[in-house]
């Protein structure tokens, strides 16, 4: 049987148990207190974080962590072994965070400062990791009224139907919850730029993807490898940059942390990405210190040795800003 037959034969398939899954999960829910849902769903969510753990490998990660966010060993390797998927789980319910048994689950740090944005109307950048519970950060910042967009990947083909239908559910209905990548390369004109960070608008952007263009930010004994997406999005769009990070602090009790937006006189018409990079990157250490075995792979693979790397340049800051000015021309 070649591939492309086998795959035709498994889609089906996978998305039937996709279905029956979510909403099996989303019975369970409505039934069931949040503690006993979770006792419930934790094995299931082991073991399927231990099925990926081969992929993960997160043993080979450990030594790319800065020595100031660097957590105890076996820690790490058990939550990132077994302790994953458990937290993303309320991605199955967004419709019903905002109900007085969820929303108390989820509070705040730093939220002066998004305030602070919101009061000028100005659109927002929230320059993010993948750290912490990240895939559910969308879902809880709409469900306490912050209508915030998300950049991801599209979905599985297979899958698209259910993802579809799940995104739906996360309110409001006239603001897409997520954008996807590939609609975002290269970077949009200003026009469609306007459609997702006009006045007020608030995008979810990660700092850690390694794909478009990526400056090396000198951080204690590492490099990190900065995507400049959300950065160029920021400036093209004239919006503020605001670090957040998400972490659970406990079985499902979540913490949105939203840092000290970057000065606005480093977003300038060439950007000073080293400035931008080091800004940020002391703001995620206030949460990343506290939760430190709760950064995931991508974020690890974007940290270096200096030994392997150098610190880019002001031609590659040069080049950087260049590219964005060459995408908002008609």
């Amino acid at each position: 049987m070649s591939a492309s037959l086998a795959e035709k034969v498994v889609a089906p398939i996978k998305l039937a148990i996709g279905w029956a899954s979510f909403y099996f999960v989303r019975f369970c829910e409505r039934l069931l207190p949040p503690t006993v849902l979770s006792i419930l769903l934790w094995p299931l969510a082991a073991l399927w974080d231990l099925a990926r753990v081969g992929v993960r490998k997160p043993w080979s990660h450990w030594q790319r962590f800065p020595q100031s966010w660097r957590p105890n060993r076996w820690r790490f390797l058990l939550r990132q072994s077994f302790g994953l998927y458990h937290s993303q789980l309320l991605f199955m319910w967004p419709d019903r965070l905002s109900s007085a048994r969820w929303s108390s689950r989820c509070r705040f740090e730093g939220e002066e400062n998004l305030n602070a944005a919101s009061d000028g109307d100005r659109a927002v950048v929230l320059a993010s990791l993948h750290f912490g519970p990240f895939e559910v950060l969308p879902y809880w910042l709409r469900a306490h009224g912050i209508a915030a967009t998300s950049v991801r990947t599209r979905p599985s083909e297979a899958l698209q139907s259910l993802a579809d239908y799940q995104y739906s559910l996360s309110p409001p209905s006239n603001i897409p919850l997520f954008v996807f990548v590939e609609d975002l390369i290269p970077m949009p004109r200003f026009a469609h730029l306007r459609k997702i960070l006009g006045p007020g608008r608030k995008l979810v952007v990660m700092l850690d993807p390694a794909r478009g263009l990526q400056v090396d930010i000198a951080f204690e004994d590492k490099l990190f490898r900065m995507a400049t997406g959300a950065v160029r999005l920021a400036q093209l769009a004239d919006a503020i940059l605001i670090p957040c990070l998400i972490a659970e602090t406990a079985t499902w009790r979540f913490l949105i942390h939203f840092g000290t937006p970057v000065p606005q006189n480093y977003l300038g018409k060439s950007p000073d990405m080293q400035a931008i990079g080091s800004h940020l990157l002391q703001e995620f250490s206030k949460v990343v210190t506290r939760y430190p075995d709760q950064c995931k792979m991508r974020c690890l693979r974007a940290m270096w040795p200096r030994s392997e790397g150098e610190v880019s340049d002001k031609s590659t800051i040069a080049q950087t800003a260049m590219a964005a000015d060459e995408q908002v021309r008609p």
